[in-house]
């Protein structure tokens, strides 16, 4: 596989890793995730025990027939999903109500070189490791996120706050849905998360932001937040899918390491993988509730 120069004679390489668990509470895991060298998505299904992992699983195979090249092309492959969980669950009667979150990370050949879509719907959650810093990247659609936003209550307050867990937005509850995008810059040496509320809801930033700096590979962090979200309660599913940029140029020592491919992950609720962005070939993944450890 080969990737589209990012300049300078460079080019530029990801190397990923996802990793699910049903939690400690719960028997079923709703949530669902997608691998592929330009597109990851994580959803986390809601409605009734058999619903949600439908509907996440749903989400994230609509997502998988499309090829993203914009963030506008995103945004409607995130309205396509919607519409076929909406469809899906006016159809089937035991489906009604059904929804999911939905985040996704898209990797788009620019003029000027790569650049990073990402869309959100619910309060799964994008994070990127910057240079030792972490940066969360979407915001949550939950009420308690709207209270804290508008100064009706504090951050502190909405961790044991009744409203926590209430959506404002979700995939496939309505015939329309509104998607939040953003186009980002990218660099050699970034490192990006995607994860469901059953990380975020066991692990603080500081934590999160520990794990991603001190855990190599991919699979090994990916591994890290899910089981130390089992270590804290699992009281929810929990995902991660962690995604490393590396950028090499030509001649440097480290590029035939960089284009390896490792073996996938150990176990069935893991995977990793690695890519040329924007390759169209290459070994997909994509792990529902029904794949994950249970």
């Amino acid at each position: 596989m080969t990737g589209k120069p990012a300049g300078g004679g460079s080019e530029m390489r990801l190397k990923w890793a996802g990793a699910t668990d049903p939690g400690l509470v719960r028997l079923q895991n709703q949530d669902a995730m997608y691998a592929d060298p330009g597109l990851f998505v994580v959803a986390d299904g809601l409605g009734a025990p058999g619903n949600g992992d439908v509907a996440s699983g749903l989400a994230v195979r609509a997502m998988a027939s499309r090829s993203p090249d914009s963030t506008g092309a995103l945004v409607a492959a995130v309205e396509h999903a919607n519409r076929v969980v909406h469809t899906r669950s006016v159809k089937q009667a035991e489906l009604s109500g059904m929804g999911t979150t939905l985040c996704a990370m898209a990797v788009f050949d620019t003029d000027d070189g790569h650049r990073i879509g990402l869309v959100n719907v619910g309060d799964s959650r994008a994070y990127r490791h910057q240079d030792g810093r972490l940066e969360l990247l979407t915001v949550d659609h939950t009420r308690v996120a709207e209270m804290v936003r508008y100064g009706m209550i504090t951050p502190a307050e909405a961790l044991d706050h009744k409203d926590r867990n209430t959506l404002t937005r979700a995939i496939g509850v309505a015939a329309a849905v509104e998607v939040d995008d953003w186009l980002l810059d990218i660099s050699g040496g970034d490192r990006y998360l995607l994860c469901s509320d059953g990380v975020t809801a066991e692990l603080s930033d500081d934590e999160i932001a520990e794990i991603l700096a001190t855990q190599f590979p991919a699979a090994d962090a990916a591994s890290a937040l899910v089981r130390t979200a089992n270590e804290k309660g699992g009281k929810d599913n929990s995902t991660a899918l962690v995604v490393d940029v590396q950028i090499t140029h030509a001649g440097d020592d480290g590029q035939d390491e960089a284009q390896q491919e490792p073996a996938p992950a150990s176990g069935r609720g893991d995977d990793a993988g690695s890519g040329a962005a924007g390759a169209k070939t290459g070994r997909r993944r994509w792990f529902s509730s029904r794949r994950a450890r249970g």
